[in-house]
């Protein structure tokens, strides 16, 4: 597939721990603030910011 990192948002569903990163049992998974991806304006200069270290 080439992906590296499997991102999983919280909205418009809530992904878990427990619900998520099975289905891609070889790949590592982040669970991210789904706002952080799909909302424009502040979010987006919060998202610059927080993302980076969020998805290591």
């Amino acid at each position: 597939s080439g992906a590296e990192l499997i991102v999983l948002p919280d909205e418009p569903y809530r992904f878990t721990a427990d619900d998520g990163p099975e289905a891609f049992p070889a790949l590592p998974a982040a669970l991210v603030d789904g706002r952080l991806l799909t909302w424009y304006g502040p979010s987006l200069a919060e998202a610059a910011r927080v993302l980076p270290s969020a998805l290591r």
